[in-house]
């Protein structure tokens, strides 16, 4: 059991086990590239995927590959053919559904794992690359900060943020990104799609995009001083395992013992300027964030460690996103 935990880790194999196959916009990009011809499943591990797409289209036809075929078949009805499809990519498929394979390239080198020659900082997107380079109209389970890559943005269609349990052997948070060869055919400009929070639909990412600069400012008059034990202004970073807990709090309130260089969880803050009283100004902080996330749904900010109790993926305030809060506090107090 072991050497099989290891082979996947290596391979970074994640197995899914719901089915995020059955939402609106999957079905109206399944509907738009599909035309009854058989569907590349390049990384098939156990043939899941193959498996839920019939179970919502049934006699839908497959040809799958994989690496490892040491796995249990889930769908007998496919063979999976044993292919490094990353060195030798199967040829003349219009359409690829699958779950590529998830390896960061420090994750690799920490953990003395083979890592393919490429630019790419994830084995994924190194995956979709060449997925792209071959096949038409591509679906892929992804992790989630695909979202804010802006990588593929001329052949991506749409993305679905699957805040439910994917996985069980991994916490990872994904979505569900949808690929075409043209996005004329769907009147889409090449630097923009369509954003979903499972079935709810968001909006365009420019739109968003837009949106998300009303909380946050780049005018950076202040130096802000992040992990300064003695700063006035704390911020607790990360959502607990409950709820959005994110919030911009008295320094006080976070002991200094609990701050370090290389926190991303807690901080205290330093540089708000003297005339600036400082309970007005942890006020406007909290109400912008509370407003950012409501109107983004969260899918701007980085996810933690899988999905909070309330079924939503636990977020991360990265400390660019909090110093452009600031500064946007700033603005309004005046």
């Amino acid at each position: 059991m072991e050497k099989k935990k290891n082979q996947k880790k290596e391979n970074g194999q994640y197995f899914t086990i719901t089915n995020p196959f059955g939402l609106e916009i999957f079905d109206k990009w399944f509907n738009l590239v599909y035309k009854n011809e058989t569907i590349l499943e390049p990384f098939a591990g156990s043939n899941n995927i193959v498996k839920l797409i019939n179970e919502i289209y049934p006699k839908t036809k497959f040809k799958s590959f994989d690496i490892d075929t040491s796995f249990k078949n889930l769908y007998p009805h496919v063979k999976i053919t044993k292919r490094d499809t990353l060195k030798s990519f199967p040829r003349g498929f219009k359409v690829a559904i699958t779950n590529p394979p998830y390896l960061a390239r420090n994750s690799a080198t920490r953990n003395n794992l083979l890592y393919p020659e490429t630019e790419y900082d994830d084995m994924y997107k190194y995956s979709l690359d060449t997925m792209l380079s071959h096949v038409d109209n591509v679906a892929a389970i992804i992790p989630e900060s695909f979202i804010t890559s802006g990588l593929f943005l001329d052949r991506l269609y749409a993305v679905a943020s699957l805040t439910t349990k994917m996985f069980n052997d991994t916490e990872c948070p994904v979505c569900l990104a949808m690929f075409v060869k043209d996005k004329k055919s769907v009147k889409l400009e090449k630097d923009n799609y369509l954003l979903y929070h499972m079935n709810e639909y968001i909006g365009e990412y420019k739109d968003m995009s837009k949106k998300v600069a009303l909380f946050l400012s780049d005018r950076d008059k202040i130096e802000w001083k992040f992990n300064d034990k003695n700063g006035n202004i704390g911020i607790k970073c990360i959502d607990d395992t409950k709820k959005p807990t994110i919030c911009f709090v008295e320094g006080i309130k976070i002991e200094k013992s609990k701050i370090k260089v290389s926190s991303r969880s807690l901080t205290r803050v330093s540089g708000l300027p003297k005339d600036i009283k400082k309970e007005k100004f942890i006020d406007k902080c909290n109400s912008l964030i509370e407003r950012y996330r409501e109107k983004t749904k969260d899918i701007f900010l980085t996810s933690f460690k899988g999905l909070r109790s309330d079924n939503n993926y636990r977020r991360r305030l990265d400390f660019k996103t909090a110093r452009q809060i600031m500064n946007k506090a700033l603005e309004e107090i005046g």
